[in-house]
């Protein structure tokens, strides 16, 4: 693994427990912040006795300070070390995308050089197929064999990828409202399932070219993507390139369940 991308990874999962610890103590610290519409309530005296006690073990309010310090260092060292990564320059061209995006990307995708085609890469971020459609959760039912497509941070980052696509007002929710009206034609599906698999394609070829760049800027092979071999912008392939800038002909508008569709995914 490149040592720039494993410096990268190694600060993601460090921010990652950073907020985790930081969350936690903030349940307990402070509430109030989390959740600003529910008023206070009263300590029962047990909860008194479990907060000295916590705070004996130095895990008090100000190991909540401790944390936070600690997540603000780790979220700008990685926005630092991810701006010098090959990728940083695309990313810097995506509206509604920046460097703490391309530091988790990178992070998600882990060893490039093991994913000589874009279909492991794609496997790897948990977008594959499965019998020709994507993966689906089964819910309510036990003892029912369930598929997890990809490790948690990949899930959680692949999440944050969707929110930027969903509410970027350049090129790339462009992309996303093009397959959008291709997904139209099907009229026996929901409508909610058509936002679901415009998404997904938008997230996959935006993965794509990506990865060709991130491939190429390794002296590694890239390969065209078979499953967007047809697809053509102005009789080109789709490069890159082709995601930067505003919003063709104005801005994009937000439909309604659009808010919560990318954490509906996985």
């Amino acid at each position: 693994m490149d040592r720039q991308d494993e410096t990268i990874m190694r600060m993601y999962f460090r921010l990652a427990e950073c907020r985790y610890q930081r969350t936690r103590l903030q349940r307990i610290w402070a509430p109030e912040t989390l959740n600003s519409k529910e008023p206070p309530r009263p300590y029962a005296y047990s909860t008194i006795i479990k907060y000295d006690e916590l705070r004996l073990l130095g895990m008090g309010p100000e190991a909540l300070r401790h944390w936070t310090t600690l997540e603000g260092e780790a979220k700008a060292t990685l926005e630092m070390l991810a701006a010098l990564h090959p990728l940083a320059e695309h990313f810097k061209q995506l509206k509604g995308f920046g460097m703490y995006t391309c530091g988790t990307f990178v992070a998600a995708s882990g060893d490039i050089e093991r994913a000589p085609t874009v279909s492991a890469f794609w496997k790897g971020m948990g977008l594959d197929l499965v019998d020709g459609v994507p993966p689906r959760r089964i819910r309510g039912k036990k003892d029912v064999e369930r598929r997890i497509p990809c490790m948690p941070h990949v899930s959680e980052i692949g999440e944050q990828f969707r929110h930027r696509i969903l509410f970027s007002s350049g090129k790339v929710r462009w992309w996303y409202d093009e397959f959008r009206k291709r997904e139209e034609r099907h009229v026996d599906k929901a409508k909610i399932f058509k936002m679901k698999s415009a998404l997904r394609l938008t997230q996959k070829l935006l993965y794509s070219c990506l990865w060709r760049e991130w491939r190429l800027a390794h002296g590694l092979l890239a390969p065209e993507p078979y499953a967007f071999a047809i697809l053509q912008h102005d009789g080109q392939l789709v490069r890159v390139e082709d995601f930067y800038g505003p919003y063709p002909g104005g801005s994009a508008k937000v439909e309604s369940g659009e808010d919560s569709l990318a954490s509906e995914q996985e």
